[in-house]
């Protein structure tokens, strides 16, 4: 831990706890005008003892949070909205949303410095230009990580084989998914927990491609990232294939969604790219999924299970078995008090009372992990 106080920590705190400058000026018994000059980090000796506890008390963090070393990190260019509609999301609750991803990523530095972990799977990096294009790369990502024809059967394994940390979080609705870049641990996805298992794979496989395609931001990344996925996902050759003579209906696109485990409606828009279906059958059926209450929640019975992530889960196993750390030792180790350990962690920590680590998965991942 340093021994100099570190503004950046005191906005991310503040941001993650959803307040304003002039909230928690007035909650820490200082002038709005005092507060700034702190968190803008004005003062050359940092602010005095008793300021640094009051902000703490009301931020309910541990003082020696403020004095952590870690930058803050700023969401990327490309976020993974549902349904695109990147403009509901307020500016409080990305903000809000950055916060968590930076608490996590500094959780994640701190649980790893423990853990070695050596990949399984290369991780490509290819630029879209000299690689043929999004559906030629995600083919090529298919033959490098050894993936058979037919549908990737939990993409999540995958990903986690080659090094990338894939974690749920409880995001607001309108956001799926989202990819933070860390110079010490590489990609990590943050997945909506609450989304269907059919839009987390779609939104994993979209992250991916922004992962292997995309070192800098451009204008068409989002599309690309669009095709990568739907390649990655449904091959147009064997989607093709198996839809070739027959009539495109609701019924045979829950059928291929068994098989693909995608949503009918990403194989409906599949199939209208690929020129598999006419407009006029693309309108009707888009009628259908609207009428019907589809476009946000498909038929219960077409649901399958979500791919649970086991990556981070074993970073907390080896903590629990190997380190013996209970909920206590995390909390510090984490520079957390309790209740957020339990907050962002609910999945891994008991709740009872009990001072040790419950694990919601106890089957451990395949390969090197």
């Amino acid at each position: 831990m340093s021994a100099r106080f570190n503004a950046s920590m005191l906005l991310l705190a503040r941001q993650y706890r959803g307040k304003t400058q002039r909230q928690l000026a007035t909650e820490a018994g200082m002038s709005r005008g005092y507060y700034s000059r702190v968190e803008n980090g004005l003062f050359p000796n940092g602010p005095s003892e008793k300021c640094i506890r009051d902000l703490a008390r009301s931020l309910s963090f541990p003082i020696e949070f403020f004095f952590l070393e870690d930058g803050i990190t700023g969401l990327p260019l490309s976020i993974h909205p549902m349904h695109r509609k990147k403009s509901t999301l307020t500016g409080s609750a990305i903000r809000r949303t950055n916060a968590e991803l930076n608490l996590r990523l500094i959780h994640l530095r701190r649980l790893m410095q423990a853990v070695d972990i050596e990949p399984g799977l290369t991780l490509p990096a290819i630029d879209v230009e000299y690689g043929g294009g999004p559906e030629a790369i995600a083919r090529t990502v298919r033959r490098t990580w050894g993936m058979p024809d037919g549908p990737v059967r939990n993409l999540t394994k995958f990903c986690e084989r080659a090094g990338i940390y894939v974690i749920w979080c409880e995001f607001p609705l309108s956001l799926d998914g989202v990819t933070m870049r860390d110079p010490h641990l590489g990609s990590c996805v943050f997945l909506n927990r609450r989304a269907p298992a059919d839009r987390m794979r779609a939104t994993l496989a979209h992250e991916l491609g922004h992962i292997v395609m995309h070192a800098f931001p451009t204008d068409e990344m989002e599309n690309e990232a669009n095709e990568f996925g739907a390649e990655l996902l449904v091959p147009a050759r064997e989607l093709s294939v198996q839809v070739s003579g027959n009539r495109v209906t609701i019924p045979l696109l829950a059928g291929l969604k068994a098989y693909w485990r995608t949503s009918m409606q990403f194989l409906l828009f599949r199939t209208r790219t690929l020129g598999l279906i006419n407009n006029n059958q693309y309108v009707y059926l888009w009628k259908q999924f609207s009428r019907n209450g589809w476009r946000t929640r498909e038929p219960a019975e077409t649901e399958f299970e979500h791919e649970s992530p086991s990556l981070f889960e074993n970073v907390i196993r080896l903590h629990k078995n190997e380190l013996r750390y209970g909920p206590e030792d995390l909390s510090k180790l984490l520079y957390l008090h309790k209740h957020d350990l339990y907050h962002l962690y609910s999945s891994y920590v008991s709740i009872s009372g009990r001072e040790h680590l419950q694990l919601v998965y106890p089957e451990p991942a395949s390969g090197p992990f």
